[in-house]
């Protein structure tokens, strides 16, 4: 799932939480799932930039270190 359509999830229960009646053991389900999803979002909105910014870093490495870097093509 994307960071966004886990915000919507989160916003879902947070809605449910305060537009249904409830009692208070549901409502805190209801919280906690909504806490749930937008920790879901933040953290798949981190891996995302952090495999983005991965990608980046690789690109600027010298071709040279590159080489040494991978197994298999030692130089002799």
């Amino acid at each position: 799932m994307s960071p966004e359509e886990y915000l919507e999830r989160a916003e879902h229960y947070r809605k449910a939480a305060e537009e249904t009646h409830v009692g208070s053991f549901a409502r805190f389900h209801l919280e906690t799932m909504e806490r749930s999803y937008r920790t879901l979002a933040q953290s798949e909105a981190a891996l995302r930039s952090s495999v983005k910014r991965a990608e980046a870093l690789a690109k600027l490495e010298p071709k040279e270190e590159q080489a040494a870097s991978t197994p298999g093509t030692d130089r002799i």
